[in-house]
């Protein structure tokens, strides 16, 4: 079983994501705002995987110097 924390939210945005979840024929609040987080998180994992600007100079003066770039 995965462990869970709880965490507070403003009753406000409760109703709105419950709505939310209704139209999307998820049964919960909770399964809306996991599956909303996963997603984020992919997204920001995906962002932290891509070369640097140092990184990406580095790699073209490389392919330069195998005479794969001019």
């Amino acid at each position: 079983m995965t462990k869970k924390k709880k965490i507070l939210i403003p009753v406000s945005i409760f109703r709105k994501i419950e709505k939310l979840a209704e139209r999307e024929n998820i049964d919960s609040v909770e399964e809306y705002v996991v599956k909303l987080l996963e997603k984020e998180a992919a997204k920001k994992k995906n962002k932290d995987d891509k070369f640097s600007k140092e990184d990406e100079e580095k790699v073209k003066k490389r392919l330069k110097a195998l005479g794969y770039m001019d």
